[in-house]
């Protein structure tokens, strides 16, 4: 989300959630969007790849905070990026560990480290039957 409308246009096609990237708005931008957001009730997850991005970022009108595990710039994927910050997130704030999940053992240990939730896609998508294979990650995770 770059533009007030599209926060809008989310509200209206029934969104719950919207995503704000760290790397590509200024201060000034996240705190306009996300209060604009939570005007329309909406809840706000703010997405970081490191420090200098979360000390810029952090106030109260976010929700949740996601770490990419993903290097936008090499693309490179480290899930020890969401690690380093965990404990530089405020416990206001849900954490997300995003891309780069790829075991019940990875979510297994993030958790440890105070994650919450997990997106995941590109594990599933690789599959021939991402369904069948999302049911057995979560019975996984739940032993």
């Amino acid at each position: 989300m770059v533009d007030e409308f599209q926060i809008i246009e989310a509200k209206s096609f029934g969104s719950d959630v919207i995503l704000l990237i760290a790397a590509v708005l200024t201060r000034e931008e996240i705190k306009k969007l996300s209060e604009l957001a939570k005007s329309l009730k909406l809840e706000v997850l703010l997405e970081v790849h490191n420090q200098e991005e979360l000390d810029k970022s952090i106030m109260p009108t976010l929700d949740l905070i996601g770490v990419n595990n993903r290097n936008l710039k090499t693309f490179e994927v480290n899930l020890d990026y969401s690690k380093q910050l965990a404990e530089q997130i405020p416990n206001d704030f849900i954490k997300i560990s995003e891309s780069g999940i790829d075991s019940a053992e990875a979510v297994s240990e993030l958790k440890n480290f105070g994650f919450k939730g997990f997106l995941m896609g590109e594990f599933f998508m690789k599959s021939q039957n991402p369904e069948s294979e999302m049911k057995k990650f979560i019975n996984k995770i739940k032993i």
